[in-house]
């Protein structure tokens, strides 16, 4: 199997409310091996900063600006469909405070052109070298984030499109778990590496041994969103298996340490709470 990327990618970034000179610079880091960029603003106010910056992309820039935020979901697909209008096979999905080294971004396109699995829904990269080891490895894995990975666009409508009734947070676990559900691969290169970082880091100071360090935490309406759709997920979800389900409670338990060390503990609980309850009353989509 042959995936002939070179010529044939597109990306999308989904901007919100962001510098458009730190975003610019995250963005060329890998822009100059794509075909086409679709920017798409989900801004509530237009920063006119934008017209000046997008000349440094040149004309291969699609720049959309919506007025209002409707979630990462919605934008996605709608890149994914004006990708497939415009002749891509491949899309690369960024989030805007991502950014590759020149050399890491050409060994990942490399990698993909030289893969020889077979029915791949979506190529990864390493987003936890800290974690992680980097390595020459090629991994099928059951999850990739959105940031960095690269949709096969000749699959995407037998996988189907992003959920849009999750609006953010697992937006990129449930379509990796559609994408097994198809019949098709996540396959992640171990030693590609992306910049990027998850939530918000501050110190803290562990119960067990007191000892100091850093936390990951993010702000209530995203623990709202990761509350409600995690349990959306795991009891709404009639393709999740077991060993999905277990992968949900996991990537829940990123939660702890706003529950211990947010700075802003009162809205954490009464966020978590709203999550629940609006969970159980099925209400989906942007929070109110």
């Amino acid at each position: 199997m042959q995936y002939p990327i070179n010529g044939n990618l597109a990306g999308v970034v989904i901007l919100y409310n962001e510098d458009p000179h730190k975003i610019i610079e995250n963005i060329l880091s890998y822009s100059t091996k794509l075909d086409k960029i679709y920017l798409y603003d989900n801004s509530t106010v237009k920063n006119i900063d934008w017209e000046i910056h997008l000349n440094k992309l040149g004309n291969k820039v699609e720049y959309v600006f919506f007025g209002e935020n409707l979630g990462i979901a919605k934008r996605l697909n709608t890149a994914a469909l004006s990708a497939i209008k415009d002749g891509y096979s491949f899309l690369l999905t960024m989030d805007q405070d991502s950014s590759f080294s020149e050399t890491s971004f050409e060994n990942y396109l490399e990698n993909i052109s030289q893969c020889t699995i077979s029915n791949v829904g979506q190529f990864g990269i390493n987003f936890q070298p800290k974690f992680t080891k980097v390595e020459d490895l090629v991994k099928e894995v059951d999850i990739l984030i959105t940031s960095g990975s690269i949709i096969c666009l000749d699959h995407f409508k037998l996988i189907g499109k992003f959920n849009e009734n999750l609006f953010i947070d697992f937006v990129d676990i449930d379509f990796s778990f559609r994408v097994n559900d198809a019949g098709f691969k996540n396959i992640q290169f171990m030693n590609v590496l992306l910049n990027h970082q998850i939530g918000e880091l501050i110190w803290g100071r562990s119960l067990k041994n007191l000892k100091l360090t850093r936390r990951i935490i993010h702000s209530p309406i995203r623990v709202y969103y990761i509350v409600r759709n995690g349990l959306f997920l795991f009891f709404r979800s009639s393709y999740l298996n077991k060993k999905y389900k277990i992968e949900v409670v996991r990537r829940m338990k990123i939660l702890k340490n706003n529950y211990l060390y947010h700075p802003n503990l009162s809205k954490v609980y009464i966020y978590t709470l709203v999550g629940i309850i609006d969970f159980l009353r099925n209400k989906m989509g942007k929070k109110a």
